[in-house]
């Protein structure tokens, strides 16, 4: 249970990451980046869409899909076992994104955002933990 809990906090602190990013964006408001680089540079450049979606918009689904399953699996365990080997996919598919996304900051955008290393924080933390949960 402590990791459901875990697993709660993570995917809440990454739906208010998320959000945040779609706030500013969608509300036309500036991005406080509390790091010395320019989070806008990231967010607004040609690798903020994948598949047509913004990448804040994929995340907050993605946030919002790992909190729904801790949500079941907390109040249901007998119940939501099933859907755990989706959440396994799916948590490691996010994490890939993830990865890919840091890099392309790396080595093609050769900037960062401070919201972008925080989600991809997240996501790193989720997948350890998606090993510990029993199953």
């Amino acid at each position: 249970m402590p990791f459901l809990a875990a697993f709660i906090a993570l995917s809440l602190g990454g739906i208010v990451d998320s959000g945040y990013l779609l706030y500013t964006h969608y509300g036309k408001k500036s991005l406080v980046c509390p790091l010395d680089h320019d989070c806008s540079y990231v967010t607004e450049s040609k690798w903020s869409r994948i598949f047509g979606a913004r990448n804040e918009v994929l995340g907050f689904l993605f946030y919002a899909g790992v909190f729904v399953f801790a949500l079941g699996e907390a109040a249901f365990p007998a119940t939501v076992h099933p859907l755990y080997a989706f959440a396994v996919w799916g948590i490691g598919a996010g994490f890939l994104f993830s990865v890919f996304l840091v890099l392309v900051q790396i080595f093609a955008i050769k900037d960062y955002c401070f919201y972008c290393i925080i989600s991809a924080l997240l996501t790193l933390f989720l997948f350890l933990g998606v090993f510990v949960i029993p199953h």
